[in-house]
C-alpha cells in the first residue's frame, strides 16, 4: 500500500489506490520509523498518490502525517506503477512556508504555475494565484490577490469554509465536496460560501474582506 520508490527524479513515497485513509496514515507513519536514521529530519521527499483526483481530499492529511514525522515533500506528483516502474504524468512544486501557532499557513508570496499549497488548515495567501497553480485547504482560503488558479477549500471542514479574494478569475472552485465552475471574471473582492447546495459568490467591500 505504502512504499518508498527510487527514480530517476529522486525518492517517491508512493501510495497506492486504497479505501481507508486512516490505514495509509497508519502505513506511512510505520514506514518511515521502521527506515531508522535513513533519513534526517527536514529531509525532503516526493509524493505520489494513486488516483490522485479520487483522493485529493485526503492529501492535506498525507502531507500534514509526513511533515509530522519530520519530513517535507519537495512535490506533489501525478502517475501510477506500470511494470514496477513508476510512470510520472505531471510534477507539482510545493510551496513550504511556516504554520502561525494558530495552525493557519500564511504564504507571503505568488504562486505560479505548477505550484501547489496544501495544508490540513486555513490558507492566508499575501499574493497572487495564477493560472496553473493550486491551493489545497482543510479549512478556508483568503487570498490577498488575484485567484486566477484552482483552489480546494474545507477538504476537512466541508462546506462551511468560505473562499475570499481581491478578484475571482478561476474557472474552478471546490468548497468541500461542492465543485463550482465560473465564466464570469470579476474583478473586485469577492468571498465564496456554500448557499442551498451550491457554491455561489457575492462582492464584498475591502473593510468586510478584512474582517473574515
Amino acid at each position: 500500500m505504502v512504499d518508498f520508490k527510487m527514480t530517476k527524479e529522486g525518492l517517491i513515497l508512493y501510495v497506492k489506490d486504497y479505501s481507508d485513509i486512516i490505514e495509509v496514515l497508519q502505513k506511512i507513519d510505520e514506514k518511515i520509523k521502521s527506515m531508522g536514521t535513513f533519513f534526517k529530519n527536514g529531509d525532503k521527499i516526493m509524493l505520489l498518490v494513486e488516483e490522485h483526483e479520487k483522493h485529493i481530499s485526503d492529501v492535506p492529511k498525507i502531507v500534514t502525517k509526513i511533515n509530522e514525522l519530520g519530513l517535507e515533500v519537495s512535490h506533489i506528483l501525478m502517475g501510477n506503477e506500470d511494470n514496477k516502474d513508476v510512470v510520472i504524468k505531471r510534477k507539482v512544486d510545493m510551496v513550504n512556508q511556516g504554520d502561525t501557532k494558530s495552525g493557519t499557513k500564511v504564504v507571503r508570496r505568488n504562486i505560479r504555475s505548477g505550484q501547489n499549497v496544501v495544508h490540513s488548515g486555513d490558507v492566508i495567501l499575501i499574493g497572487n494565484l495564477h493560472p496553473g497553480a493550486e491551493i489545497i485547504a482543510g479549512g478556508s482560503v483568503v487570498i490577498f490577490g488575484r485567484c486566477q488558479g484552482i483552489v480546494r477549500a474545507g477538504i476537512n471542514e466541508g462546506r462551511s469554509a468560505v473562499i475570499t479574494a481581491l478578484t475571482l478569475e478561476t474557472p474552478f472552485v471546490q468548497l468541500g465536496d461542492l465543485k463550482g465552475s465560473f465564466s464570469e471574471k470579476v474583478k473586485e473582492p469577492v468571498v465564496l460560501y456554500e448557499k442551498a447546495g451550491r457554491v455561489v459568490f457575492e462582492k464584498v467591500d475591502l473593510e468586510k474582506l478584512g474582517g473574515i
